[in-house]
């Protein structure tokens, strides 16, 4: 057999696998598994880190931290402008 002489030999082929990164479906099965986990034991309840009164909690600390923030700006322009009238002053007279 001369087919063994004139052997041709195949490329090689690149075995290219795509990795895709699907957000909602990870978080799909990270819901399932505790889901899975939440029947085989009952014992466990869900938790919300939201609890009544946080809301207007964090908006009355947001609106004394806004406040004292106001009173500061307020005082360093009051402080400027008061020493660009004394410099005013000086150069006038």
């Amino acid at each position: 057999m001369l087919t063994g002489f004139f052997k041709l030999y195949k490329p090689k082929t690149y075995q290219y696998r795509p990795i895709y990164y699907d957000p909602l479906k990870e978080a799909q099965q990270k819901r399932e598994e505790q889901l899975k986990a939440k029947k085989e034991n009952p014992d466990t309840r869900y938790k919300t880190s939201i609890t009544r009164g946080t809301f207007r909690e964090y908006a009355d600390k947001n609106k004394t931290a806004r406040r004292s923030l106001n009173r500061r700006s307020n005082i360093r322009v009051i402080a400027i402008l008061g020493i660009l009238l004394l410099i005013a002053y000086y150069l006038i007279r």
